[in-house]
């Protein structure tokens, strides 16, 4: 079970990002990004908040693992919630 501290906590950690890859592609492109593009822009920056994979050394099936993807389910639900805050509050612009 999620605790809403860590997700509150994650939120805060990732909300800075997530409203500049909205700013950033608005500017360029004159339009929300898509669904899709803001994943994807996301994802190249997730590292940063969940760490690496392939440095980190981890195992599959290990305590290690299992904390890893947690935190990385963790880290998209608040970027999911975030994402449809973003796409609420600038859909009257558009």
């Amino acid at each position: 079970m999620m605790d809403s501290v860590d997700l509150e906590g994650i939120k805060r950690d990732v909300s800075h990002k997530v409203v500049d890859i909205f700013e950033s592609f608005e500017e360029h492109n004159n339009r929300l990004p898509t669904l899709e593009e803001f994943r994807l822009l996301f994802n190249n920056e997730a590292d940063q908040f969940i760490g690496p994979t392939d440095t980190l050394n981890v195992k599959p099936g290990s305590v290690m693992h299992s904390r890893l993807q947690e935190r990385e389910q963790k880290m998209w639900r608040a970027v999911n919630e975030l994402e449809a805050e973003q796409r609420f509050l600038r859909s009257e612009t558009y």
